[in-house]
């Protein structure tokens, strides 16, 4: 018994000066001139850290939304409701033209026609698979048939085409089939779905219609029904 009571006696000694020791230091802090250069050095370390945390964090953040090498190949109707620009590129369609304007003139035909053309402008692809354009185009061909420096507004049910520096901002599938394939410098990741909820950001390449689509560039951002990949 004598002996706890002496260690607990030693304790509260020991807590005493822990107490004192630590008022000193905090007084030495805030009310000498020293001490206060001190805390101010303290703080400024303090949010010099803070702050290149953060930079740091942001700089992961903008790493992990950066564009990376896109492939995916779907089946043809997944392009369907979906828009695309072009900029300086070629355009190429197969198919049977339901209207055809250029500078503002109506041309009549109902026939299978190949038209290529190179220039700029945007597709648009309905529900119903019917491809409507607008362009300036440069160079404008109907089979043999040629022109340069018009525009151009048609709309044809097309069995294939081909588009080059393609543009959207927003890809949004609704019941895409396929695969794809993401590809950051020497990482590459690819997936295959059924029937799925397709999203791809800022995307820039190649698009190909022919059996199936294909579309091949770059993006920033891949999602398989609401998980990013």
């Amino acid at each position: 018994m004598f002996f706890l009571n002496k260690f607990s006696e030693k304790m509260k000694w020991k807590l005493l000066v822990g107490v004192a020791t630590v008022l000193v230091i905090l007084g030495l802090l805030f009310f000498t001139e020293q001490g206060r250069k001190y805390a101010i050095t303290l703080g400024s370390l303090t949010r010099s850290l803070t702050s290149n945390v953060g930079n740091f964090i942001g700089s992961f953040v903008k790493v992990s939304g950066k564009e990376f090498s896109l492939e995916l190949n779907l089946n043809k109707e997944a392009i369907h409701g979906q828009s695309f620009s072009f900029s300086n590129a070629g355009f190429e369609v197969w198919g049977k033209i339901l209207s055809l304007k250029i500078d503002g003139k109506t041309w009549e035909t109902s026939e299978k026609i190949k038209i290529e053309l190179i220039g700029s402008g945007e597709i648009s692809v309905g529900n119903d698979g019917k491809l409507k354009l607008k362009a300036d185009a440069n160079l404008l061909k109907f089979d043999s048939w040629k022109t340069s420096d018009v525009k151009v507004e048609l709309e044809i049910m097309p069995e294939n085409f081909l588009m080059n520096n393609a543009k959207a901002d927003l890809i949004n599938m609704t019941s895409a089939s396929g695969n794809a394939t993401k590809k950051i410098e020497e990482i590459e990741l690819k997936v295959d779905f059924e029937r799925a909820n397709l999203k791809v950001e800022n995307f820039f390449g190649t698009i190909e219609v022919k059996e199936k689509l294909r579309l091949v560039g770059t993006a920033t951002s891949l999602e398989i029904n609401g998980k990013k990949i």
